[in-house]
């Protein structure tokens, strides 16, 4: 069963609070992981729109529901804080490490910067290695790209073009820029690791600005004032880092199609006049939060976008969608280890 068929039909039911007991086959486990950027720790947002108000004054029981309504085992958190209010609304049976939480028990390996890092033990006796991020690679390209449309129109160089805005982008080499998750990730797969990496990436895939996007899929500016619509194949450096690195995008494997499933999780629409942000009529239409894999007993078996609205998610949460990022959630098969 597809997982957004599946969450279709539990929009009607409540879900049990207690442990949700994954399905064993031989020695495979299915194991759902959960990308989630839940904005400023889940506190009162309301710089940027997100106003506790909205929420009957906290935000924390509206992100505890989305992730129980995705029936999450693992979530890699990002603009988490060192508040445990997330994990009390969350309940029993629910585990701690950094900015990752999961229902299996987990050992830290570094979780006092990004990105952290731990292991998930498994029922089987297997463990994997967990990884989440926050990238903050620089000026968010596809801004740039509005920007220099309305300035000069279309490209007339591309190659020399599209150099100065990946250029642009290639400034943060700390804990949040493209290398240090690169070398974290390398030393486990060199050493033959299970490895899931999630996080909010601040920037567009290759998989997902193909040539075949730029002639068919959507002009990702909202209301364009321009004659160029904003959809172009660049080749974004992280994520072609990370596939050099032998990760793979989990969602990209589960829907291939960048065009008929271009999975956006950026940004929901928020009112006019909300501050911190660019008009609403400016929003870009892309996909920046991900959750990539890489081990030889590991296979995606669905995956799905999280959100307000079945124009935008596989699975649609009923209340007030908490965040401005929509949510990412891939069940895995995993099998013994080698």
């Amino acid at each position: 069963m597809r997982i957004a068929a599946l969450f279709v039909i539990s929009l009607a039911i409540t879900l049990p609070s207690s442990r949700i007991v994954l399905a064993h086959d031989g020695d495979s486990i299915q194991l759902r992981v959960l990308s989630f950027n839940i904005l400023q720790g889940g506190n009162d947002a309301n710089n940027t729109g997100f106003s506790n108000k909205r929420f009957g004054g906290s935000r924390h029981d509206e992100l505890a529901a989305v992730i129980k309504q995705t029936q999450a085992d693992v979530i890699g958190v990002q603009e988490d804080t060192s508040s445990d209010r997330l994990l009390t609304a969350l309940g029993d049976n629910w585990r701690r490490a950094g900015s990752i939480y999961s229902k299996y028990p987990l050992t830290p390996i570094s979780v006092d910067r990004l990105p952290t890092v731990c292991r998930v033990h498994l029922p089987s006796g297997d463990s994997i290695v967990i990884v989440n991020t926050h990238w903050r690679p620089g000026p968010y390209g596809p801004y740039d790209i509005q920007k220099d449309i309305r300035q000069n129109g279309a490209p007339q160089n591309f190659d020399l073009w599209e150099q100065q805005i990946l250029d642009g982008c290639d400034k943060n080499h700390g804990a949040r820029g493209y290398q240090e998750t690169v070398d974290t990730i390398q030393s486990y797969v060199a050493a033959g690791e299970t490895v899931i990496l999630t996080g909010d990436f601040n920037e567009p895939s290759h998989l997902d600005w193909t040539k075949r996007a730029a002639e068919q899929g959507l002009d990702r500016w909202v209301e364009n004032p321009t004659h160029v619509p904003l959809r172009f194949a660049i080749a974004w450096r992280g994520s072609q880092m990370l596939e050099q690195a032998g990760m793979r995008d989990a969602y990209r494997t589960a829907f291939p199609d960048e065009v008929e499933k271009p999975g956006l999780t950026w940004t929901p629409t928020y009112p006019a006049g909300t501050p911190g942000r660019h008009p609403n009529a400016d929003r870009v239409l892309d996909r920046i939060d991900m959750v990539y894999f890489t081990g030889a007993n590991l296979r995606v078996n669905d995956a799905a976008v999280v959100g307000e609205s079945a124009a935008f998610s596989e699975i649609v949460f009923p209340g007030e969608w908490p965040s401005d990022h929509r949510a990412v959630l891939v069940e895995f098969e995993i099998g013994a280890q080698p």
